[in-house]
This record gives structure tokens, sequence and C-alpha cells, in this order.
């Protein structure tokens, strides 16, 4: 806190007050949203809401709309938009944020999760929503991933005998296995919803594997407590249920990265609260906020980057030896694609309305 410029009578009185309240309130309130509230208040009208969806030609894709996060979906949507059949699920996202995002893509159908003020569904939890009620197979693209190669998009498709296609990998070297990463991943609805219910188990994160999942982790190596992230003391969110499918002789393709970049992902961006967030952190929101450029946006979201004004501002307090600035090359060549992207968008905009 006293990095970002803030005084210590600040921090103490109000920011470290500010972040632990927060935090402790969604510790509580998510379980709350995703076992009492939602099953009451978010099921049906989702599973209402899907099948009046038009039949989509290809996958359709869900963007989970966190709140604060505006800045990073915009541009997210923007490369999607017109490739694939969108639809926005807002989860703890506030009222003025779902109605900009209405007012910039009136076309994109929206779903708002109830939930707690202040508070979100687990990951997890809106996962398992979608398994249990979607009408086919889906994809979901975090609000922080940016696809450039619309190609991408038809890879996602499903093949025989594959549960999950993944544009994301991470290497257990403990447990050996490739572990797709949520960020841009496809899922068989009906074959994991059939293992759900089978086994008693869903997409949410579990500290200890239920009894009923413990035969199928040990058919593939795993144990109670073998995870398949080395660095996790519990199961991740969908990888119960990840475990399940591969003991069924389900399998996971990934998709190759190559040079070009077909995709990028930040993370981390709707991860704990503003106030305790790393200097590189808050650069990689400026940098953002600067981006979209759009006023309301500036307005509802400076509080999160108080007091710094600017990106180049913050550059400058950059400490070397902070190891997160090594990913500035990277933010910098996206940010690059990024803007060309707008651009590009921009100047079509501007031929449309000469041709009309």
């Amino acid at each position: 806190m006293r990095e970002r410029g803030l005084a210590g009578y600040q921090a103490l009185l109000w920011y470290l007050p500010s972040a632990a309240l927060l935090r402790a309130w969604r510790a509580l309130a998510g379980p709350l949203n995703a076992r009492v509230l939602s099953p009451w208040l978010n099921a049906g009208r989702f599973a209402r809401f899907q099948e009046g969806l038009p039949v989509a030609a290809g996958l359709r894709l869900y963007l989970i709309v966190m709140p604060d996060t505006l800045h990073f979906l915009l541009p997210c949507v923007g490369l999607l938009r017109g490739q694939a059949s969108i639809v926005l699920l807002g989860n703890g996202a506030r009222p003025w944020e779902l109605r900009l995002l209405q007012r910039r893509f009136p076309e994109l159908p929206q779903f708002r999760l109830h939930c707690l003020p202040w508070s979100s569904q687990p990951h997890g939890d809106v996962l398992s929503l979608l398994v249990e009620h979607h009408r086919g197979d889906f994809a979901v693209v975090d609000h922080d991933a940016y696809v450039f190669d619309p190609e991408l998009l038809r890879k996602l498709q499903l093949g025989s005998g594959e549960c999950m296609v993944s544009a994301f990998a991470l290497t257990g070297q403990r447990c050996g296995f490739d572990v797709p990463l949520t960020h841009v991943l496809s899922l068989r609805a009906e074959a994991l919803r059939t293992l759900m219910h089978v086994h008693h188990v869903d997409a949410r994160q579990y500290r200890k594997a239920p009894r009923t999942a413990i035969a199928a982790l040990q058919r593939i190596g795993l144990g109670e407590r073998q995870f398949f992230k080395d660095y996790q003391r519990f199961h991740d969110t969908l990888h119960v249920l990840l475990a399940v499918a591969l003991a069924q002789g389900w399998r996971v393709r990934f998709l190759p990265q190559d040079d070009e970049r077909p995709v990028f992902h930040i993370g981390g961006t709707s991860i704990g609260s503003h106030h305790t967030k790393s200097l590189f952190a808050l650069y990689v929101h400026l940098r953002f906020l600067e981006l979209v450029d759009d006023a309301e946006i500036w307005a509802r979201y400076r509080s999160m980057v108080h007091p710094l004004r600017n990106s180049a501002d913050l550059l400058a307090k950059s400490l070397p030896a902070d190891p997160a600035w090594a990913a500035l090359p990277v933010l910098d060549a996206l940010m690059r694609r990024l803007e060309q992207a707008k651009a590009s968008a921009r100047t079509d905009m501007l031929d449309d309305h000469s041709n009309t």
C-alpha cells in the first residue's frame, strides 16, 4: 500500500480494514451463493434461459462477467464478436456494468446470476451450473483471455472420445498429467453431467476428495491427497470431475501454441481485492483502462488504482527486483496487438458508415 503512494494513515485506517472485511465477506458469501442461493434462484432460471437461446452454428461461448473487470472484458468481446455465439454471464457484476455491456453489445444475450451483495459465485460452481443445465457442448472464455486467431474457436470443437479441449495446459510433474486450464476451454456437457450424477461430484474446488471419487482418482494414479498441481494442497476447479472423466476413459485435447500467439491470457485480474494489488498488477489495470479509454469506466474504477494517475508514472515506480515485472515484454506485445485490433475495428466502422 505504501509502494503505490498511500500515506501510512490511509493504509492503516481505511485500506487495510477495507481489504480485510471484503475478503472475509467474500469467503463467507461465496459458499452461500453456491450452495443456498444458486439452487433456489439461478438453476431453474438458467435452464429456461438457455433453452430459449437460438441454436448456435458452432460452440456457444460463455464469458463470465466479474465485477470491476470491464476494461479487460471489452477488448475480449471485441475480438470474439461476430466470430461465435456469445453469452454474457454476470457473476457479481454490478447493474451499471451489465447496462454498459447491453448498450455496447445489444445483440449478445445476458444472464445475471443472483448473488449476495459485493460477492460472486466461485468459478467452479458456475462451471457446474453450466454443465448441469446447458443444452449441448459449450466453451468458456475468461474475461482476460484474448483470441486473435478465429480459427482457434473452430479447433475447440470436441471430437470423439474427448470431454474437454483446452488452449492452455499445465503439466504436473508429480502426477505426470497435462492439466487443462479453464481460461479457454470447451466441455462435453452431457458426458460430464452423467459423471457428475453417477459419482456425486461437480466442478467445484475440493479440499479433500469426496469418497465417491476416490476409486476413480486411484485408477489414474492419484490418491485422496494427491493433486494435479504440484504447488496446491487441494483439488482445484474442475479437477475432481476431470479425474473421474479420465478414469472412465475420456480424453482431453490441448491446442498447440506457436510463435504467433493466437491467444493470450493475463490471469489474476479478478482475484483478491484492489487494496493489496502489487505494483505490476496495478500497472496492468492502468494499461487496460488507458486502452479502453471510456469516461464512465474511468470514473467508476479510478478508486482501484488510487492514488496512481497513469501507467507511465507507475512504470517509474517499478521495482527491478520484483520478478512480476519480468512479464512486461509479454504485456507490451499483447497491448500492441490489442491497439492494432482496436484501430482496425474503428476503421471498419468508419467504412461501414461511409458505405451507408
